[in-house]
């Protein structure tokens, strides 16, 4: 358990995140979501999958508190957002890490100040040596380290990227979002963020991937959530044969 979330971790039952029939709406448009049940226990990992407009970045965003639902419960470590008082909402923003779609960082500050003011936002005042260990190993695990001293309005586009999921990993959040992660990078990097997301899991964390890659989310089998048109289409079980994953063939994948 990360330290002082003990309060959210004790609510409730098993349950990082439940959906009851969530449905979101935008001004003159039609539902972007609809009617979306879905439970993810904690420490579980989870891939939501669908094609572009099927409703997975805005599914990731209500449930990052990015954006509140039009309809239905989202309820975050079993406390329900819609009538959540305003010092709980901060502590699970502060147990979340979250990497957009849509990177965000600040472009005048360097690459490690933007990943070290993501423990600021977490509430921790000063960087720890722990906190400076655990930053020169994402930096060396996302190959930043040649860019950490540059401001991050001048770097790459898949290297900002890397920076969101160094950003998002820091504060060993209890729950990971992270939408198309690995869009903008090359093999390399991609298995080395997806070593880190598999690792954070292992160490407790419930994580959601939106992925369009398929090879991502054929070696790293993890449970599955498909989504077509705004719904949830199906749900797969992630495939185990006792404590060893089964190996199956591309017949076998969720289907995109």
């Amino acid at each position: 358990m990360r330290k002082g979330l003990g309060f959210l971790m004790s609510n409730g039952p098993g349950s990082a995140i439940q959906l009851s029939g969530v449905s979101k709406s935008y001004f003159g448009q039609s539902r972007v979501l609809d009617q979306i049940t879905l439970e993810v226990k904690r420490g579980e990992f989870l891939y939501v999958l669908g094609g572009s407009g099927a409703g997975k970045s805005t599914l990731l965003r209500l449930i990052s508190t990015e954006e509140a639902s039009s309809a239905g419960q989202l309820r975050l470590f079993g406390y329900d957002l819609k009538s959540v008082n305003p010092s709980t909402l901060r502590a699970i923003r502060q147990a979340m890490g979250y990497v957009p779609q849509n990177i965000r960082l600040i472009p005048d500050l360097s690459v490690q100040d933007n990943i070290a003011l993501s423990l600021s936002l977490a509430g921790r005042r000063a960087l720890t040596d722990d906190a400076r260990t655990r930053m020169n190993e994402l930096l060396e695990r996302l190959a930043l380290t040649s860019v950490r001293d540059r401001a991050a309005g001048s770097i790459s586009g898949g290297e900002a990227q890397r920076v969101a999921v160094a950003r998002a990993l820091i504060r060993n959040p209890e729950i990971v979002i992270a939408d198309e992660p690995t869009g903008m990078q090359d093999r390399d990097s991609t298995w080395s963020m997806m070593d880190l997301l598999v690792r954070a899991n292992m160490g407790g964390a419930t994580v959601l991937v939106a992925t369009h890659d398929q090879e991502v989310v054929r070696r790293v089998r993890k449970r599955c959530a498909q989504m077509k048109g705004g719904r949830l289409a199906a749900i797969e079980p992630e495939l185990r044969v006792g404590s060893a994953p089964i190996t199956l063939n591309q017949e076998s994948l969720c289907i995109f």
